[in-house]
């Protein structure tokens, strides 16, 4: 905010004009340093410059103010490492902090990282120059990572969090995003999988209990940890491409299986993890920013895997907010909380009496109104949790629309429910 001057401007009292602000001030001296005192009126005095400035900072910058976090997930051996390495490596303009959560022999970042000491692991730091720095938390929660921000001010304006290769990365995206609205200095961004081309079918076609980069992974109705971790991505990379780009056929089969799983998120080719930044960063897929009703599932699945799988389901506009509140109430809810003992008040359901599938991701557009005058809204959710935000209403829009990522979704059944509420 400028030093405001009188405008009665006297060129023999106050001399030269004073020298025009070009809006790229960064702080408070810079816009003082430019208003004259020789005579001149200031129309708001430097205390409340300062007191707004402040305020302006905080208001104005909302969720810019916060530091976003990328969650960086795949199954073990998929090429997570060598994706950060390369990140690293290239540098950027931004100070990124990369944060491992897992340790292996073949990486010379992670072993210059590794600190024990009876035991325990301590947090280290490692500058690797280009504006990036590397650390490695014992314990990667939402508040260890506030306190390391805290304890790094201006060092840090994005997160990159590698997950543990046989992690299911679903609860630690809600650990970011149910802090997000706790006054948290941190917001997640998104979930980038990534995906070993060579091996990324065998991964879908592990047995109950696999053996797999040397640890035991123990699965559940049939579903291996890279379905979770596909289904949770909002960005896809399907790493070391080298080593399938002279098989077509293969990678037209990699593809299918894949959308079979996750036809909303995009995907992307890479060898030795090297990609455009701008592919994994700034996502903002937790958010209303830039959904519109065209973006959701454009990628249309050719073959679908039953264990886990995309479901879309297309709908008019609602008529108001009652109506509203009964497809949260009696739609989405009962998808989402039926398996914890939740169901609708007047007992129907096209459900039958037990859910028999989990819900990983969901999306949606929802308009109340009508194609000329609409309001908007966009209902983002992971497992049972979701949350209702305020979208942009375009009269391109053709109707509502809702996206399901979960196992063993029944299109059939779920539309039937949807057609029930809003009979």
């Amino acid at each position: 905010m400028a030093a405001l001057k009188d405008l009665r401007f006297n060129e023999d009292e106050d001399g030269e004009l004073p020298e025009l602000l070009t809006g790229q001030e960064d702080d408070l001296q810079q816009i003082l340093s430019r208003v004259r005192t020789d005579g001149g009126v200031n129309i708001v005095s430097e205390d409340k410059i300062s007191r707004s400035n402040l305020q302006g900072g905080v208001e104005g910058l909302g969720k810019r103010g916060k530091i976003p976090v990328t969650i960086i997930t795949g199954y073990l051996g998929s090429g997570k490492s060598t994706l950060l390495e390369m990140i690293a490596l290239k540098g950027s303009d931004r100070k990124i902090a990369v944060i491992l959560n897992e340790f292996g022999q073949s990486s010379e970042i992670e072993k210059a990282m590794t600190i024990r000491n009876g035991g325990a692991s301590y947090e280290e730091w490692l500058d690797l120059g280009n504006g990036c720095l590397c650390c490695s938390l014992q314990n990667v929660g939402v508040k260890a990572i506030e306190n390391m921000i805290e304890r790094s001010p201006g060092r840090i304006d994005y997160i990159l969090l590698e997950t543990s290769g046989i992690a299911d990365p679903a609860p630690i995206s809600k650990m970011f995003w149910q802090d997000e609205g706790l006054n948290s200095n941190v917001y997640i961004d998104g979930i980038v999988t990534v995906l070993d081309c060579e091996h990324i079918a065998r991964c879908l076609d592990d047995k109950p209990e696999s053996e797999w980069h040397g640890s035991t992974v123990v699965l559940e109705d049939n579903l291996t940890i890279a379905h979770y971790q596909i289904a949770m991505a909002d960005r896809i990379v399907m790493n070391k491409f080298d080593k399938v780009e002279g098989d077509l056929e293969r990678i037209t089969e990699l593809e299918e299986r894949v959308r079979g799983i996750n036809a909303e998120a995009p995907l992307f080719y890479a060898k030795f993890g090297d990609l455009p930044l701008d592919q994994i960063l700034d996502l903002h897929a937790f958010d209303a920013t830039g959904f519109t009703n065209s973006s959701l599932a454009q990628q249309r699945a050719t073959v679908h895997d039953p264990r886990m799988t995309t479901v879309t389901v297309n709908f008019r506009y609602l008529k108001d907010e009652q109506e509203f509140d009964r497809f949260l109430k009696d739609f989405l809810q009962t998808l989402l909380w039926r398996s914890f003992g939740a169901s609708r008040e007047d007992g129907r359901s096209s459900l039958g009496t037990k859910m028999d599938w989990e819900i990983q991701r969901t999306k949606a557009l929802i308009l109340i109104g009508n194609q000329r005058n609409a309001q908007a809204k966009v209902i983002q959710g992971v497992r049972d949790t979701y949350d209702v935000l305020p979208g942009t209403f375009s009269p391109e829009m053709a109707g509502c629309k809702v996206v399901l990522i979960g196992k063993y979704l029944d299109q059939e059944r779920i539309a039937d429910l949807l057609n029930e509420v809003l009979a």
